[in-house]
């Protein structure tokens, strides 16, 4: 079960990560509301209906105990879920996850609410830069990063305001010793957005849990798509 982050969905978090699972793994991923095909409420978000969306949807796919990954805001549904629902979750894998926005994260979560009413094509740029690691942007010239900058600002799905503001006010923290399932912490070392200290905070949290890292920026997934199904190979070969 794949649970994506702020303003992403099942077509734009995930690169080829589902592909590479796929290979031994039915794989399920989710838009969360107000993204992809899931409608936006008409209130604001709450974490344990997201949370109890995952159960939701593997009830009606018919998975009884499954893998949840989590990517980004999606890390924290995706502990709120396994305290929610400790026997149907298998397993836990965070991808460059935080268990609630420090200061930094707090400032940029901020300023991505302001220039979404205010210019959506700056954020754009402002975007690419947070998540873009460096490898990623050195392969992209200018007429590129105008091109993806203006993709990302005319494609961000409606409920991106409803999910900055989740993310502001999350703090799953106390969640994390009640976890008693087999998980793997993914960092990504070149994270600027969501710096893999968040990630040693996680691993510190949560008891008997694995810690790698991958040469990466918050982009993750589609960045190093092989390397982290393979650690999540690993995980559930347990």
């Amino acid at each position: 079960m794949l649970v994506h982050g702020v303003a992403g969905s099942i077509a734009t978090s995930w690169g080829s990560l589902p592909e590479h699972l796929a290979e031994h793994h039915r794989v399920i991923a989710i838009d969360n509301p107000g993204s992809g095909r899931s409608p936006l409420p008409g209130g604001p978000l709450h974490l344990d209906q997201l949370a109890d969306g995952i159960a939701l949807t593997a009830e009606r796919a018919g998975l009884e105990r499954y893998t949840v990954v989590g990517y980004s805001m999606g890390s924290a549904i995706a502990v709120r879920h396994a305290t929610r629902h400790p026997a149907r979750t298998a397993a836990l894998v965070l991808v460059a996850g935080f268990a609630r926005p420090d200061r930094r994260l707090h400032l940029a979560l901020r300023i991505w609410r302001e220039l979404l009413e205010a210019d959506p094509r700056l954020l754009g740029r402002y975007l690419m830069q947070l998540s873009c690691g460096p490898a990623a942007l050195a392969q992209l010239d200018s007429a590129d990063i105008d091109r993806i900058a203006e993709e990302t600002a005319t494609g961000l799905p409606p409920g991106t305001r409803q999910h900055i503001d989740l993310a502001l006010g999350l703090d799953v923290r106390a969640d994390l010793p009640r976890i008693d399932v087999p998980t793997l912490v993914v960092a990504a070392s070149e994270d600027i957005l969501v710096a893999p200290s968040h990630s040693d905070e996680l691993a510190h949290g949560i008891r008997g849990s694995r810690l790698v890292h991958v040469q990466a920026g918050h982009d993750a997934p589609a960045e190093q798509p092989a390397a982290i199904s393979a650690h999540i190979r690993a995980l559930v070969r347990q």
